[in-house]
C-alpha cells in the first residue's frame, strides 16, 4: 500500500474502519444526544451493507499489512484480509441485522439511560463481525471474535435484575472458547512454517496426516465454534441471559450474529483449513443430533417466552452442526443455508417477544393472551417465523432442513443405521418445534386475555418502528423459502467444494442430483389450493344448518367472560412431558444445571480453592518443603531428558 489513504479506502478495510471509528464517535456523544447516536449507527450500518454488497460479484484483491516482522524465527504478524463468498455473507447479514435492530431500538430503548452507549456497542459488534468475515488468517479472526465477545458482555450487563450474573456466565463460557481459539493459534505457530500456518490455505489439510497435533488443533477450534454458536453442552449461557438481557441485544447477538460467527468458524475449520476424518464427522453429527433433541425438549417445558426462544436457538444450531458434520456437499450447503435462515427467523422471534412482553407487562406465557387483536402485525410476523423455524413449507426453514435431511441420508453409504437415526432425530425435532410454537402462539395471541390484562390491552397499539423490522424479517423468511437460489447460488455453492456438481438451482427449484427435487412455486400453489378447498368444504358442511352457540359451563356453573378459573393457558399443553418416568426427572435436573459445565466447573473449582486455602497454614517450614519437593521433581525431569 502506498499511503494511509490507500489502506483506509481499500474495500475490505474501510468497513472495519467505519465501524470502529463510528462506534468511538457514538460512544463519545452517547451522553449528549441519543438522536445523533441513532443517526450515526444507522449510517454506519448502511455503509457496511452497501460496501459488503459491492464486494460480492467481483474480487477487490487481498489486503496484507505486515505490522510486526522478525519477532522470532518463522514469526511475522500480519493483517490479512480477503473476500470470500461466505465471509461476505457474514458481513452483509451482520450489517442488515444491525440496521434492523437499530430501527427497532429507536422505540424500544427510547429514554433508556444507556441508549447512546447501546448504539456504540452495536456498531463495534458490527466492526468485529467485519473483521471475522474478511479475515484471511486466524489471528485477524481472533481479534474480531474478541471484539464481539466483549460487546456481548457489555450489552447484556445493561439488562434488568440478574443481568450481571448472566453476562459473567456468558463471558466465562465464551472466554473459555476464546482461550481454545488462542491455544490453537499458538499450536499452529509452533509447527514448521510459523505464522504462515495461520493463513487460510487454498486447499484443506488432512487432520489425520498431521497426527495428534492436528486432532488437538481441530478439537480446540471446534470447541470455540460450538461455544460461540451455542451447541450442547456449551449452550447454557444463552438461556441464562435471555430473561434479563434487553430484547435488541438478544435479537442481534445470540439470535443472529453469534450464530453466524460460530458456524462460519466451523465452516472455515471443516471446509477451508482441514479435512476431518470419519471419527470427527461422527462426533459432530452426534453433537448436532443431541443438541436438536435435548434443547427442543427443554423448550417445550418452559413458561418464560424468552427462555423458551433461547432453547430453540440452541436446538437449531444442531441442524447446522449436523449438516456440516455429514461431510457431504449437500449437507454442508444445507447447514450453511440454515445458518442464515435461523438468524432471520430467530431474530424476528426475539423482536416479537419484546413487543409481546412490553404489551403484556410480563415474559410469562401463561399470563399472556388476547394480543392478536391489538398486535396484528406482530402476530402475523411471529406466525411466519414460527412456521419457518418448524420447517413448514414453503418458508425458508424447510428449504435448508430439506437439504440437511438429504445430506444425513448420504451418510448411509458408510453407516446406514446412523443415517436413519440422524434423519429421525432431525424430523422429530422439527415436529416438536412446531408443537412448542403452537403453545406460544395460542398463549400469547389467541387465548383469552387474563382478567387483569383486559384494561391494559385496551391502550396497546402497534408501533411502526417495532413492526417494520419484523415485517422485513418475515418477508425474508418467505423470500428465501420461495427463492432459495438467491442465497444458495451466490454464497453457499462457491463456499462448499464440489457443491455445484451435485446441487443445481433455478428460480424456485432446487435439484440434488438423483436424490430429490424441490420447487417452492407448485408446492405453495398446492398448499393454497388445499386451504381453499378445506374452507369450501367447511362452508358446505355448515350450509343451511343452524349452529347453536352457548356459553360454556362446568358442573352447572356458567362462567363470566372474565373468569380466569375457566381459562386454560397454553403452558398446560405439554405438561405431561415433565411427568414421564425418565424424561421428566432428566429435564428437571437439566433445568437445575446438572448438565451445565459452567456450574460444575464453578462448584469443583471452589472445592479446589478451599483445599489450597486450608493448605496455606502460614508455617515457613511447610512452604520450604513444597519448594524443595518442586525443585527435586524438576531436577529429576531434567536428568531423565538429558540422558535420553
Amino acid at each position: 500500500m502506498n499511503s494511509i489513504a490507500d489502506v483506509a479506502l481499500h474495500p475490505l478495510v474501510w468497513p472495519v474502519t467505519v465501524t470502529l471509528a463510528g462506534g468511538l464517535l457514538v460512544y463519545l456523544l452517547s451522553r449528549w444526544s441519543a438522536f445523533v447516536c441513532r443517526g450515526i449507527a444507522l449510517l454506519a450500518g448502511a455503509c457496511v451493507l452497501v460496501g459488503g454488497l459491492a464486494v460480492v460479484g467481483h474480487d477487490p484483491g487481498a489486503f496484507r499489512w505486515v505490522w510486526a516482522a522478525g519477532l522470532a524465527k518463522d514469526v511475522s504478524l500480519a493483517v490479512d484480509l480477503v473476500a470470500s463468498p461466505l465471509g461476505s455473507l457474514v458481513v452483509i447479514a451482520g450489517a442488515a441485522f444491525a440496521l434492523l435492530i437499530a430501527v427497532y431500538s429507536i422505540r424500544d430503548l427510547a429514554g433508556s439511560r444507556w441508549e447512546g452507549t447501546f448504539y456504540a456497542y452495536l456498531v463495534w459488534s458490527l466492526g468485529g463481525a467485519c473483521m471475522v468475515g474478511y479475515a484471511g488468517n486466524l489471528l485477524v479472526l481472533l481479534v474480531g471474535w474478541e471484539v464481539v465477545t466483549l460487546m456481548l458482555f457489555l450489552m447484556v450487563n445493561q439488562g434488568s435484575e440478574g443481568a450481571a450474573k448472566g453476562a459473567m456466565k456468558a463471558y466465562g463460557i465464551l472466554g473459555f472458547a476464546d482461550a481454545c481459539l488462542l491455544l490453537a493459534v499458538a499450536l499452529l505457530i509452533s509447527l514448521p512454517g510459523g505464522t504462515a500456518n495461520l493463513v487460510f490455505p487454498s486447499e484443506p489439510m488432512s487432520v489425520a496426516a498431521m497426527g495428534a497435533t492436528g486432532y488437538v488443533i481441530y478439537v480446540l477450534l471446534l470447541i470455540a465454534a460450538l461455544a460461540k454458536a451455542g451447541a450442547v453442552p456449551l449452550h447454557t449461557w444463552i438461556p441464562d441471559i435471555a430473561k434479563s438481557a434487553p430484547t435488541p441485544v438478544m435479537a442481534f447477538l445470540p439470535a443472529a450474529l453469534d450464530k453466524l460467527l460460530g458456524i462460519y468458524l466451523l465452516a472455515v475449520l471443516s471446509l477451508r483449513m482441514f479435512r476431518p476424518d470419519w471419527t470427527l464427522q461422527v462426533v459432530m453429527m452426534l453433537i448436532g443430533a443431541v443438541t436438536i433433541l435435548s434443547a427442543v425438549l427443554m423448550a417445550m417445558v418452559q413458561h418464560n417466552l424468552k427462555r423458551l426462544l433461547s432453547f430453540h436457538a440452541v436446538s437449531q444450531v444442531g441442524y447446522m452442526v449436523l449438516g456440516l458434520g455429514t461431510g457431504t456437499a449437500i449437507g454442508a450447503v444445507g447447514g450453511l443455508f440454515h445458518m442464515l435462515n435461523h438468524a432471520i427467523y430467530k431474530s424476528n422471534l426475539f423482536l416479537m417477544s419484546g413487543t409481546v412482553s412490553r404489551a403484556a407487562g410480563t415474559d410469562e406465557i401463561e399470563e399472556m393472551g388476547g394480543l392478536a387483536r391489538v398486535l396484528p402485525v406482530t402476530f402475523v410476523c411471529g406466525l411466519v417465523s414460527a412456521f419457518a423455524i418448524s420447517g413448514v413449507p414453503p418458508f425458508n426453514g424447510f428449504a435448508s432442513k430439506w437439504l440437511i435431511y438429504q445430506g444425513a441420508l448420504q451418510v448411509s453409504v458408510r453407516h446406514q443405521a446412523l443415517a436413519v437415526g440422524l434423519v429421525v432425530v432431525a424430523v422429530f425435532g422439527s415436529a416438536l418445534t412446531l408443537a412448542s410454537f403452537i403453545k406460544v402462539m395460542y398463549s400469547a395471541f389467541l387465548s383469552p386475555a387474563p382478567r387483569d390484562q383486559v384494561a391494559r390491552l385496551a391502550g396497546v397499539r402497534e408501533s411502526v418502528l417495532r413492526a417494520a423490522p419484523m415485517v422485513v424479517l418475515a418477508a425474508a423468511c418467505v423470500l428465501f423459502g420461495l427463492r432459495p437460489n438467491l442465497a444458495i447460488r451466490s454464497f453457499f455453492l462457491p463456499a462448499v467444494p464440489g457443491a455445484s456438481e451435485v446441487i443445481s438451482v433455478s428460480g424456485s427449484a432446487v435439484r440434488t442430483g438423483d436424490l430429490g427435487f424441490w420447487s417452492a412455486t407448485p408446492t405453495t400453489g398446492l398448499i393454497l389450493i388445499g386451504l381453499v378447498l378445506g374452507l369450501i368444504l367447511a362452508g358446505l358442511v355448515t350450509l343451511g344448518k343452524r349452529v347453536r352457540v352457548v356459553r360454556p359451563f362446568l358442573a352447572g356453573e356458567v362462567p363470566a367472560p372474565d373468569d380466569d378459573r375457566f381459562r386454560w393457558p397454553g403452558t398446560a399443553f405439554y405438561r405431561t412431558i415433565a411427568r414421564l418416568p425418565l424424561l421428566g426427572p432428566w429435564l428437571t435436573h437439566a433445568e437445575g444445571g446438572a448438565v451445565d459445565p459452567y456450574y460444575w466447573s464453578a462448584r469443583h473449582g471452589n472445592t479446589f480453592v478451599q483445599v489450597l486455602r486450608r493448605a496455606h497454614t502460614g508455617l515457613v517450614s511447610l512452604y520450604v518443603t513444597w519448594c524443595l519437593t518442586g525443585l527435586t521433581v524438576i531436577l529429576m525431569y531434567l536428568l531423565v531428558t538429558a540422558r535420553s
